[in-house]
């Protein structure tokens, strides 16, 4: 796990998105409801700031985080169990795989950190 990872609050724009992105060369943050809570509400990637935003023609500067986020991502608190752990594989709307990512949060949704590649976690399934 990724500990307390960089995050965007829901109302960012996504040209303030893809600036934070691009100076820490992540591809993807969680979204979260606001800075002080932080209680994670989706998860934003690159991709689809450029192909649910930017190739729609969407001005960036317009858009919010929460606009283009996904909130199917896989949710789980510090003591779960991943051994055995069912992620369900996304897809976009073309029918392209999307990498799968785990958020860990808190018992109130507070964003503690993510797992970037589960797949190479033993134990996990992707399916």
């Amino acid at each position: 796990m990724i500990p307390d990872p960089l995050v965007a609050a829901a109302g960012a724009t996504a040209a303030e998105v893809a600036a934070l992105m691009r100076s820490r060369n992540v591809s993807f943050v969680p979204v979260i409801d606001n800075p002080k809570d932080r209680r994670f509400k989706g998860i934003v990637s690159d991709r689809d700031i450029v192909v649910g935003c930017v190739a729609m023609g969407h001005d960036p500067k317009e858009c919010s985080a929460e606009d283009h986020m996904r909130t199917e991502t896989a949710v789980v608190m510090p003591d779960t169990e991943l051994e055995g752990y069912r992620v369900k594989k996304e897809v976009d709307a073309a029918g392209h795989d999307i990498r799968a990512t785990i958020v860990v949060v808190d018992q109130n949704r507070k964003v503690l950190g993510f797992i970037p590649h589960p797949e190479q976690i033993k134990g996990i399934v992707i399916d």
